[in-house]
């Protein structure tokens, strides 16, 4: 099932690249970020001259942090031109010039993806959901897995299946009609404006995984305690989501973190996550 058509899919990201990464002003999302980043450290196993790979990685945002963070060279790999146009503008700034060096941007589909060659990188980590914007996701995982040394790690991120019935009955309030298609189809349209999207369980996410050669070595939730309000997801921000205040309060986000981590290695929370983050091995 072709999920969005090319136009619509170039049509949905020009607007969106100007405004994303400043979605990341917002406390929830702050949050997410430090969760995203310990997992990074503790799973990834890259170091300083490996050359890692962001499949979807947009505007580069994350490729910046792991290049300074980490020492690596990265490949941005994104099919929206909108958000590797963006990511260009960011790279040619003076205060990311320490890293500007370290970055490359690859115009492709990471379901096909020949641009990519046969384990070329060291690491693979693909950030929130360029997944669930996949029309076929066992094709994005098998590129990842073709691109990947053996050896070596990714991490993958996709939307939660648990969490989009939660938000549609508690928040939405969603009619017995979508409920029902959501559960049956794993396909989520949040608001009109914006692209029907694949939501994951932990099994599906393993089963793909799976299927396309990966060892799959944990299944995490981001986040699986704190859940965004609705304010979260509209900017400019107007109003500040009730989960946001609270996050501002510095011993209020410690412990949020903290929990956060802590739950993230016990089995049987992942499936909690408003994101899932599966870390994949290639033997």
């Amino acid at each position: 099932m072709v999920l969005i058509a090319d136009d619509r899919f170039e049509q949905f990201f020009e607007p969106y690249a100007k405004n994303v990464d400043n979605f990341y002003e917002a406390s929830y999302w702050r949050l997410c970020d430090e969760v995203i980043r310990e997992l990074i450290r503790r799973h990834l196993h890259v170091g300083p001259g490996d050359h890692i790979v962001d499949a979807g990685g947009g505007t580069g945002r994350w490729a910046q942090w792991c290049a300074r963070e980490l020492g690596t060279r990265v490949t941005v790999a994104d099919r929206a031109r909108a958000m590797l146009d963006r990511a260009a503008e960011s790279l040619a700034r003076p205060e990311v010039e320490d890293v500007a060096g370290s970055v490359d941007l690859v115009h492709c589909d990471i379901e096909d993806a020949p641009e990519l060659a046969d384990e070329s990188f060291d690491g693979l980590v693909s950030i929130y959901n360029m997944l669930s914007f996949n029309t076929d996701p066992g094709r994005a995982f098998a590129t990842m897995h073709r691109v990947l040394k053996p050896g070596r790690h990714g991490l993958v991120m996709g939307q939660g299946l648990a969490n989009a019935l939660a938000s549609k009955f508690n928040r939405d309030l969603a009619s017995a009609e979508e409920i029902r298609e959501l559960a049956a189809t794993s396909i989520v349209q949040w608001a009109p404006h914006v692209p029907p999207l694949r939501v994951f369980s932990a099994a599906d996410l393993t089963e793909l995984a799976a299927g396309a050669g990966f060892e799959v070595r944990g299944v995490f939730g981001v986040t699986a305690l704190l859940t965004p309000g609705p304010e979260d997801f509209t900017y400019p921000y107007e109003k500040m989501s009730d989960v946001s205040r609270s996050l501002e309060d510095p011993s209020v986000f410690e412990a949020a973190l903290e929990q956060e981590l802590a739950v993230n290695g016990r089995p049987g929370w992942a499936d909690r996550g408003v994101n899932l983050m599966i870390h994949v091995y290639k033997p």
